[in-house]
């Protein structure tokens, strides 16, 4: 870590491989930390007098326990209520400060924010250092809040396509869902008591597991001094992670299938989900994930071609999450309900030829180190996306992965793609989740006993 009186500018990209555009781009990210622990990261571009003020801390639904599935999302709305006497006050004076407020709930963090007139940075580092170092709950907010998120949860359950992808994660997960499952349900929420979030705050809301991130027209000097005035007095804690234990995320054993029907539809949604690497157990392979997916999903790939070239998907993408403990990689499309059938073994049967690296060459990495280069730069000139990107990098990976990412993408070789597909891609037990009409779920179920889940 740096002194909290020491601001280092650390490179985005190695100096050997950059361009100068991305070097200037690099010298924009800076670092502090605080007396407390607080870490402070600012990204600087004054392209816009505009600047994005978010505040991350470490957890999620990564340390939900079984029957609490949800209090990470439902402890981010206490959050907001718990601020001023009525259920609007922090967005009255964000509005205020003319800014777009909210927060976010993810697997491994939670985050508020703000984004507003750069003129304004100081005002809601001062706005959100009050919202997140007094928060008190009460019942009444708690109630409220919880028929808000229920009502979220019917409304995303009324999707067929959100029921889809939830039915997938739950097989995919198994027993350890509950660190998985962003929303919860009636029962696990309903029994969230205001005494259990004060203990969550109370051991999580620390200094120490924190980041302030502040992108956009700023600058880092100002923004470290106003940070150290509204953040300085907030009490370091012990370390939450500390000797926890949390559930084990378990390898699947064999692959299942979920099948969601929806009647009228005339297309069918196919979504396959494996296990992925850990950045815990698996660093490297994290890097070959995402180059050979990124690959993947290059229009003029050979995966492509054969899948939506040939017909059999109208659309067909690929992604991995990279997390510190087995992070999902997932490949979904869109095909007919004519070509369900025959769209589903073509995409096994790709998935399970990948260690051959079928047109994939040295060239298709160059071509994948370009993009890169480009979607970079071009990342740091959108201030209100940074921030929240930036925030998933310091909560799982950690600033150093981050800041080595590219380079370490750019030395994946053809081998360490094959070495990632066999272990993690080819005849791996695996969820297929399918989407559809009535009828044609009907056949495909029965196809799939059939061949005893093997396709």
């Amino acid at each position: 870590m740096l002194s909290c009186w020491k601001a280092a500018v650390v490179s985005l990209v190695a100096a050997s491989t950059a361009s100068a555009q991305a070097d200037r781009a690099a010298e924009a990210l800076h670092r502090f930390e605080l007396d407390n622990g607080l870490e402070l990261i600012v990204v600087e571009n004054h392209a816009a007098p505009l600047a994005t003020v978010l505040l991350a801390i470490r957890g999620g639904a990564a340390v939900q326990v079984k029957g609490e599935e949800g209090l990470a999302h439902l402890f981010e709305h206490v959050v907001f209520r718990s601020y001023g006497n009525e259920p609007a006050a922090f967005h009255i004076d964000a509005a205020k400060l003319n800014a777009i407020s909210n927060g976010a709930t993810d697997h491994e963090l939670v985050y508020y924010f703000l984004t507003l007139p750069s003129e304004n940075t100081e005002k809601g580092i001062r706005l959100l250092g009050r919202l997140i170092t007094r928060a008190e709950f009460r019942r009444r907010d708690l109630k409220d809040e919880v028929n808000i998120v229920l009502d979220e949860l019917e409304r995303g359950q009324s999707d067929p396509e959100q029921a889809l992808m939830r039915q997938v994660s739950r097989h995919l997960w198994g027993e350890a869902w509950h660190r998985r499952d962003l929303g919860g349900d009636s029962v696990s929420l309903m029994a969230i008591t205001e005494d259990r979030l004060t203990e969550d705050y109370a051991r999580f809301y620390v200094p120490n597991n924190a980041a302030l991130i502040v992108t956009g027209d700023v600058s880092p000097s100002s923004v470290f001094e106003d940070t150290e005035r509204h953040f300085g007095e907030w009490k370091r804690g012990p370390d939450p992670f500390d000797g926890a234990q949390f559930a084990p995320i378990l390898p699947l054993s064999r692959s299942r299938a979920a099948l969601v029907s929806h009647d009228p539809l005339y297309d069918v949604t196919i979504r396959l989900a494996m296990q992925g690497p850990s950045l815990r157990d698996d660093r490297a392979a994290t890097y070959a994930a995402d180059v050979l997916l990124q690959i993947l999903n290059e229009p003029s790939s050979v995966f492509q071609e054969r899948l939506v070239g040939s017909g059999l998907f109208q659309a067909l993408g690929s992604s991995y999450l990279t997390l510190s403990e087995v992070g999902p990689i997932t490949i979904a499309g869109k095909t007919t309900a004519f070509a369900a059938h025959d769209a589903l073994l073509a995409l096994i049967a790709q998935i399970d030829s990948l260690n051959l690296l079928v047109g994939v060459t040295d060239e298709d990495l160059a071509i994948a180190k370009k993009r890169r280069e480009v979607d970079a730069v071009l990342a740091l000139e959108s201030t209100g996306t940074l921030a929240p990107s930036v925030a998933s990098w310091w909560a799982g990976a950690g600033m150093d992965y981050y800041l080595s990412y590219r380079e370490r993408l750019n030395a994946q070789t053809l081998e360490d793609l094959r070495q990632f597909a066999r272990r993690y891609l080819v005849n791996q037990p695996r969820v297929i989740g399918m989407l559809g009409p009535t009828a044609t779920m009907a056949r495909i179920e029965d196809w799939l006993r059939g061949s005893s889940g093997k396709p």
